[in-house]
């Protein structure tokens, strides 16, 4: 059986998360040749213990969404831009790696593959998830994940005790993952978007929580 075209992205985004090496994938892909009509390229990889069952869902996951989205946002790109050169700043890698994964980043997206940079950089071996976590935070960006669900995304400026309700499904409250085995997350909330799940709570919260957004987003005062 050939390999289709959606299985060669599929075959692209296994390598590209580190799931698999391009030679079990030239592997896969042969003994997919051999297998029977129907044979999923993923299934071969399982087969031949290349491939998790955990992994496969979780390439099959990206591939959904990367067939859907057409492009990267600004916002995202902006904050990859940043995780690179703060990256940079704490010495965890070179302004030459850096350029490198932003080099692959297009490189996927000819493809249609769509990876944050800090996607690109923890699969180059450039950075460590934990690396990631801390370049995040110090960006105040929270990974909240959804417990119906289980989709994750970056909140900008998340506090306690905000509440804020996941846009895919409409759980009532995003939680911090108990792990994150992956970095992969399904997109970003930013301050409009808290600000209309504070909304939903109890009055007395609310105000002091907010007051302390609008003083988050002040710009600094610079000297005369």
């Amino acid at each position: 059986m050939a390999t289709t075209k959606i299985e060669v992205l599929f075959g692209k985004i296994a390598v590209s998360c580190g799931f698999v090496t391009e030679e079990q994938l030239a592997k896969a892909v042969e003994a997919q040749e051999k297998a029977p009509d129907g044979t999923h390229l993923g299934k071969c990889m399982v087969d031949l213990g290349f491939l998790s069952d955990e992994e496969l869902m979780t390439v099959l996951a990206i591939q959904r969404e990367n067939r859907s989205r057409l492009e990267m946002s600004p916002a995202v790109r902006k904050m990859g831009m940043t995780l690179g050169r703060l990256a940079i700043e704490k010495g965890y890698c070179t302004e030459q790696q850096v350029h490198e994964c932003i080099r692959e980043q297009a490189k996927l997206e000819r493809f249609n593959l769509f990876f944050r940079l800090g996607e690109v950089m923890v699969s180059r071996g450039v950075l460590t998830a934990e690396q990631v976590h801390e370049l995040l935070q110090s960006q105040n960006i929270t990974i909240l994940g959804c417990p119906a669900c289980f989709s994750k995304f970056n909140v900008l400026n998340y506090k306690e005790p905000m509440k804020i309700s996941c846009p895919k499904c409409g759980h009532p409250a995003l939680e911090v993952p108990a792990s994150m085995p992956a970095l992969k997350v399904d997109g970003s909330i930013d301050d409009g978007d808290r600000k209309a799940a504070l909304a939903n709570q109890p009055k007395d919260e609310a105000p002091e929580v907010l007051k302390g957004l609008e003083n988050d987003f002040k710009p600094p005062t610079r000297p005369k």
